[in-house]
């Protein structure tokens, strides 16, 4: 009986992986295939022992990534959440603690790692509808020198923003923000993993918007389309003890350029991101006619947020409605709450796939 139990947990785990590849999938822009020429790359990748600092391809990849975002230097990392967990620990010493966002990655979605593995606290400050941080409440939240209170040292924040749907933080607001952080004598990391999303939606260059950062992480295997791999970026001092974190992480690799190549032809992606802006905005649009669902809020980059109408009872009605959405073949998932419905569009959704996505919205 367990043995037939398993293998009927195997075929329905085969057909929900098979029904989400025939299916138009917006669950996330990490769902993305590597690409034939990215699949080239991998194969024809020089290598040489990373650890050793002898990987020709991952030095090309990290001094490319550090001349896009204006920095002395770069280090390849396989996840966006350990690039961040380095860059905190490299900022902050035990018992320190950082100002971010109540919706910001770093404080829900990375496991608590300030904490727990650097024993540095997190002090969340409410983020705005615009996924800035009103820098009031940070001056308010920024500890005395007290020996009773933890030493505040970091200022934390994200752009694109995830949990506020995409919004893009303008130069403007970055160069203030870096500039408050200056004043208050705090530094200021970026967690940039759509870094690229909110450059291109604001036809600013990507240097332009983390000119005052003390380090960047950038994300390579969301919009951008690599299977997986993150990079930090800072000055070379940062990078020295950002080193150290990563090996203490386990994330030292050896011969990790043919992973870094993918990384390398996903960062040719991101003029393209426009394209997948563009969806966002045709699928934002279509929600104006869905009977179900509505808007939260206007459109930025490649995420899209919807709420049931008029909902009887909005946890029950939100799910049925993702579920209507996945049996005509589009997969969407909940937002950062049960009530929320997340959209998020990629490279491997093409014009003809936006346009049935919009369709199928319209009718539910």
């Amino acid at each position: 009986a367990h043995r037939r139990s398993l293998q009927q947990l195997r075929r329905s785990r085969l057909h929900c992986v098979r029904r989400r590849w025939m299916s138009i999938d917006l669950r996330s822009d990490t769902v993305t295939q590597p690409s034939q020429r990215m699949r080239e790359a991998v194969l024809a990748a020089p290598t040489g022992d990373d650890v050793y600092g002898e990987d020709p391809t991952v030095a090309q990849l990290e001094q490319r990534v550090a001349d896009l975002l204006g920095k002395e230097a770069a280090m390849f990392i396989p996840t966006g959440c350990m690039s961040n967990h380095c860059a905190i620990a490299a900022h902050c010493a035990r018992g320190d603690e950082l100002i971010c966002g109540t919706k910001s990655h770093i404080f829900n979605y990375e496991g608590g790692h300030a904490s727990v593995m650097m024993g540095v606290g997190m002090y969340p400050v409410e983020t705005q509808v615009d996924g800035t941080l009103d820098l009031s409440h940070v001056q308010a939240a920024i500890r005395v020198d007290d020996p009773h209170f933890p030493r505040t040292s970091l200022l934390c924040l994200e752009n694109s923003h995830n949990m506020c749907g995409g919004k893009a933080l303008s130069a403007d607001y970055m160069t203030r923000a870096g500039q408050f952080a200056l004043d208050h004598g705090l530094k200021l990391h970026v967690d940039g993993a759509r870094l690229a999303n909110a450059a291109v939606a604001l036809n600013t260059p990507c240097a332009d918007l983390v000119t005052m950062a003390d380090s960047v992480s950038m994300c390579l295997s969301k919009g951008l389309g690599a299977p997986l791999g993150s990079v930090l970026a800072g000055s070379d001092s940062l990078m020295y003890h950002a080193r150290r974190t990563r090996k203490l992480l386990g994330g030292g690799m050896r011969q990790v350029g043919f992973v870094a190549a993918a990384g390398l032809i996903a960062l040719d992606n991101i003029e393209r991101l426009a394209i997948d802006h563009q969806h966002a905005r045709m699928f934002a649009e279509a929600a104006l006619d869905s009977p179900s669902l509505e808007l939260v809020q206007p459109v930025d980059t490649n995420i899209v947020l919807l709420r049931v109408r008029n909902p009887a009872n909005v946890i029950q009605d939100t799910a049925a409605c993702v579920q209507k959405l996945a049996d005509a073949g589009v997969v969407t998932a909940l937002g950062y709450d049960p009530t929320l419905i997340r959209a998020v569009f990629h490279l491997d959704i093409t014009s003809n796939m936006a346009e049935k996505a919009c369709e199928v919205l319209r009718s539910v």
